[in-house]
């Protein structure tokens, strides 16, 4: 399988295309692409819920001009990804560690494209499968950033949170979370949640009508249980202790999906983190306007500095 191919979204220059196999035989789709000039290190990027690899060249390529190759991963249950439940439209996991181990595989099988230092770059779910997969020692970075990280969710109840873990605990995880979207349809720009872009938000919207294997729709009770564990995980205490590298938190001043208020606790237990917010951005600040995703990458390249220095000529 070939990358899938838009107008205006330019493959990353010697992308490679790879593909492993995860736990129950789940075969995982992940993209490696080459530094352009001399390696400084390697940011391995987690895309969020819904996301996929192609979502990513715009960054890959700004991130390969910065002096890094570049990793992202299709994770099981979305992207181009193997599914673990019938229905592909269901955004299912049965454990976030089961992510983790994915990316962690990943990382090992192709460590030879990927030279140190690595600087992580998660979004919103993304942020949840690296954090458990640093707090459980399952990968090793030298440095992290996290947009809008999804450290907890808006709106989830007390009561839902009991449902889902009763539901799971029968063995319907696999059903589709109460009053969630069941099938895709192209997202009107006016109602998004995600970005004030119209440009990158087509973008991202003609990938999947061009590919439709690419589209999800809402998340399964399991996903929504396997979410809460992970999550409540990083609020155990001394639960990050030993998480002491250098690290970027962007909070979206006009969040609608996260919980917000889970970003300081989590920034609370971590040594070298920065925590800012970015006024104006939704949901995903890396394909917001330019104007919003330029502070995020002023960040990211400070924080890149101090772990993967250019080198003086």
């Amino acid at each position: 399988m070939a990358f899938v191919r838009v107008p205006g979204n330019d493959i990353p220059e010697g992308a490679e295309e790879h593909w492993l196999e995860g736990r129950g035989g789940v075969k995982v789709r992940v993209m490696t692409a080459p530094a352009i000039g001399a390696p400084r290190g390697s940011v391995i990027i987690a895309p969020g819920r819904t996301e996929f690899i192609e979502k990513y060249f715009e960054a890959t390529r700004e991130l390969q001009a910065r002096g890094f190759a570049v990793f992202c991963i299709d994770w099981r249950g979305q992207g181009l990804s193997g599914r673990e439940v019938e229905n592909g439209l269901k955004g299912h996991f049965a454990s976030f560690d089961d992510p983790v181990n994915d990316l962690s595989t990943a990382l090992k099988l192709l460590a030879s494209k990927l030279p140190r230092p690595y600087i992580g770059l998660a979004h919103s779910m993304g942020g949840a499968i690296m954090l458990r997969a640093l707090q459980t020692r399952r990968i090793e970075l030298d440095g992290a950033a996290f947009s809008a990280p999804m450290w907890g969710i808006q709106g989830l109840t007390d009561m839902a949170k009991k449902y889902v873990r009763f539901m799971t605990s029968l063995g319907a995880g696999g059903q589709f979370a109460p009053s969630v979207e069941k099938k895709w349809k192209r997202e009107n720009f006016k109602k998004n949640p995600v970005t004030h872009d119209k440009e990158r938000h087509a973008r991202c919207q003609g990938l999947i009508a061009e590919e439709p294997r690419l589209a999800l729709a809402g998340p399964t009770v399991g996903w929504v249980a396997a979410a809460m564990d992970a999550i409540e995980s990083f609020t155990q205490p001394g639960a990050l202790a030993h998480v002491r590298i250098p690290v970027l938190v962007a909070t979206a001043g006009e969040e609608q999906l996260v919980d917000n208020a889970s970003h300081p606790a989590v920034v609370e237990q971590l040594p070298e983190a920065r925590h800012i917010t970015i006024v104006g951005a939704k949901h995903e600040i890396l394909m917001e306007t330019d104007e919003l995703r330029n502070q995020f990458w002023a960040e990211f390249d400070q924080l890149a500095e101090r772990v993967a220095p250019h080198q003086a000529r």
